[in-house]
């Protein structure tokens, strides 16, 4: 008998997904290899022009990349579908043909990588297993549509009952049966295991991080309340919030890393992990970092201990004459940004490697990245490789799109707690606390209105860990009066005594501006 349509449709998707499980385990174990979907999909997106990157970006957030993901997954899926179905014969499959088509275009594919890490060998010899995957499970799929209707004689599939009228043989039944499964468990457990490879595989975090020169230590303070819901001081690199533009994160080996410095200098460097921590002075601070992206009262803030040189010392080492304007980061994903030398040679401006005292993480940067407090996180470049020097105005990928160059970071607060859960009862105290923060300005005060900003209370602050650079957590006892729903506001004024503006503006392309309230319901 021969196969339908459908059925061809539907062998081509089951060797498809057995050929990507084999590119998703292999683009796992090396960089030299790319996932030929998501190496596209990060291509078109890095090619999306600003205002539509941006519209996006607004409507769906995080889901963004990841729908760019899932439908390049699917489109993949199809192709793969649709070239068995176009490359068979009227009564036989070719997946040889068909695998040589998905080749050649996976290989197109595989080299838009942004990255920039394939290497031919690697990929060629990838794509090759690929295919060989991708015919052996069309074949395993389509004998199980023509399980006791057809015996398969090479890539034909060929009417049993017009070649022996005999009982179905149940033996080789068994056989199709094991083949199909056989497929299938192969494209699942692949799956599974490209998925353990990236997640728990990633790069080699063991690691030695040089100490601080003067360690970094939790100043002695008054006491503060504790209140329950209130952002911790101190943010573990696995509540931190992580945004990139990457489908699939860099993995990148400490022992094979190396940072270049070059352009306009008088003396180029190239520096290993070991050597750039055993050249200079190791520094700790503790400060905040703030995506562009972040709403106002967001949760794409953070404050953690950070670890590493000063970006100065290295840029004093390269001798950087005093007319140059921009220092630019390029990263292993392909992703570069740039900040003036001004603000390079600011103290605080760090090439980290810890964040709370632990070699950075995969998602983090690991192993070195830019730490800019002054600035929000689209300048703090990760997973950085090399360094330039330039005598114009760079623009990275985000300014490209329209995204602010300068990106100082707005004055921002939050309110986390605002009553027991937005409820509070007339006459009862209940707490209305929170975080703020200003980038390396500090914070010098926050105020709080229960009436929708009308009128305004000093909240009470606690010490900041780092003068200009903590956020600093904030609290207020309040006592409603009255029954009914209050409208909670806060602002904070920053060290240079600017007062949080209440003009609202959405995030892009210099950050959201605007009070932070929440609604309580007083019973």
């Amino acid at each position: 008998m021969r196969l339908s349509r459908s059925q061809i449709r539907r062998a081509g998707l089951g060797a498809t997904a057995i050929a990507l499980a084999v590119l998703w385990v292999a683009s796992g174990i090396t960089r030299s290899v790319a996932f030929p979907p998501t190496a596209l999909a990060a291509a078109l997106v890095r090619e999306t022009p600003g205002g539509v990157a941006t519209f996006f970006i607004e409507l769906l957030g995080h889901w963004a990349l990841r729908l760019a993901g899932v439908g390049a997954l699917l489109a993949a899926t199809v192709l793969g579908s649709e070239a068995l179905r176009v490359t068979a014969a009227a009564r036989s499959l070719r997946p040889g043909r068909a695998a040589a088509l998905l080749v050649v275009a996976a290989g197109a594919a595989a080299a838009t990588d942004p990255a920039g890490e394939v290497q031919p060998g690697p990929m060629a010899a990838a794509l090759a297993a690929a295919a060989i995957a991708y015919a052996f499970g069309a074949k395993a799929v389509a004998a199980g549509f023509v399980e006791g209707h057809a015996v398969v004689d090479g890539d034909e599939f060929v009417d049993e009952t017009a070649l022996d009228p005999a009982p179905i043989d149940l033996g080789r039944r068994r056989v199709l049966k094991l083949g199909m499964g056989s497929a299938v468990a192969a494209a699942l457990s692949g799956g599974v295991i490209g998925w353990i490879v990236r997640r728990a595989g990633g790069p080699d975090r063991d690691v030695a991080i040089a100490p601080a020169a003067s360690p970094a230590t939790l100043p002695a303070r008054g006491s503060f309340p504790d209140i329950s819901g209130l952002s911790p001081e101190i943010t573990s690199a696995a509540d931190h919030y992580v945004v990139d533009v990457n489908l699939v994160k860099p993995s990148v080996e400490a022992d094979t890393w190396s940072l270049s410095v070059g352009g306009k200098v008088g003396v180029p460097l190239e520096l290993s992990f070991e050597e750039l921590q055993e050249r200079y002075q190791i520094v700790e601070q503790y400060s905040v970092l703030s995506c562009i992206s972040n709403e106002v009262g967001g949760p794409l803030v953070g404050h953690s201990l950070w670890r590493g040189v000063r970006l100065a010392d290295v840029l004093d080492t390269a001798q950087v004459p005093g007319d140059a304007v921009d220092v630019v980061f390029r990263a292993a994903d392909g992703y570069t940004d740039s900040i003036t030398l001004e603000t390079a040679r600011d103290p605080s401006v760090l090439l980290a490697v810890a964040q709370n005292g632990e070699p950075l993480t995969r998602d983090h940067g690991f192993p070195c990245r830019v730490r800019v407090p002054a600035l929000y996180g689209m300048k703090n470049v990760k997973w950085l490789e090399s360094i330039e020097v330039v005598d114009s105005d760079y623009k990275g990928y985000w300014m490209k799109r329209g995204w602010s160059d300068v990106a100082i970071v707005r004055t921002q607060s939050r309110i986390d707690v605002a009553g027991e859960g937005r409820r509070a009862t007339a006459g009862a105290g209940t707490w209305i606390a929170g975080v703020a923060w200003a980038g390396d300005r500090g914070i010098s005060r926050v105020e709080v209105s229960t009436d929708g900003g009308d009128s305004w209370a000093e909240a009470r602050l606690r010490e900041p860990i780092e003068d200009e650079l903590s956020w600093r957590q904030w609290a207020y006892r309040w006592t409603p009066e009255a029954t009914g729903k209050a409208t909670v506001v806060c602002r904070a004024v920053d060290g240079d005594g600017e007062v949080q503006t209440s003009r609202l503006a959405s995030p892009h392309p210099a950050g959201a501006t605007g009070h932070h309230s929440v609604d309580v319901d007083v019973s």
